[in-house]
């Protein structure tokens, strides 16, 4: 893992809903939020983050769905004092980085919140209802998706997904479209551990 320079929670809040504004599960929250803000999609898919006022919104965007400021659902107990970073990791080192504690992930894990094991299992088809050619599809397009959220110690251990679980599990099951080293948002504290999902 090398860090490559600061980033911030601005960018990270950005990184994240630019990871969900397209997902199944998530789309039509955040596409209400953002018609409620009163603005367009571009507030997510071309974001500013020079600008005070749309890093505003999409803070109240993610807080609107996910609970961010108030720290509930998947972010609660996490910390306030991180501080974030753009890092690149070979492929080896994303393949090992955890899923959250969430029963979903660690169901499809078998347990280990590992992505290498879902994979296994998702091809030995113990996971029902998986559609490969739709995870081979998002494999593929890791080069122009947005960059996967992971949260670590200053010790850099472990390293835990916040965002991007569906693109990591499809980078899991068809490596060969991992790239050689992938960036990532990264943030590190040494309160990370009090995280419930870390």
């Amino acid at each position: 893992m090398r860090l490559l320079g600061p980033s911030s929670e601005d960018e990270m809040v950005a990184v994240f809903l630019a990871g969900e504004v397209d997902s199944p599960r998530y789309t039509d929250a955040v596409r209400a939020l953002i018609a409620s803000a009163g603005t367009d999609e571009s507030l997510v898919r071309d974001p500013d983050l020079a600008d005070p006022t749309a890093n505003a919104r999409r803070r109240a965007i993610l807080e609107g769905y996910r609970a961010y400021e108030r720290r509930e659902g998947l972010f609660h107990g996490f910390p306030r004092d991180v501080a974030w970073h753009s890092a690149l990791l070979d492929a080896e080192e994303v393949l090992d980085i955890l899923y959250i504690n969430w029963d979903w992930w660690l169901e499809l894990s078998g347990g280990t919140r590992r992505p290498r094991d879902a994979a296994r299992r998702i091809l030995a088809g113990e996971v029902a209802d998986v559609d490969l050619a739709e995870d081979e599809a998002l494999a593929a397009a890791a080069p122009f998706a947005p960059p996967l959220i992971a949260v670590t110690t200053p010790a850099h251990m472990p390293v835990v997904l916040v965002e991007g679980h569906s693109r990591l599990t499809a980078y899991a099951t068809f490596p060969q479209y991992l790239p050689t080293h992938l960036e990532l948002v990264l943030g590190v504290s040494a309160q990370m551990a009090g995280w419930s999902e870390f």
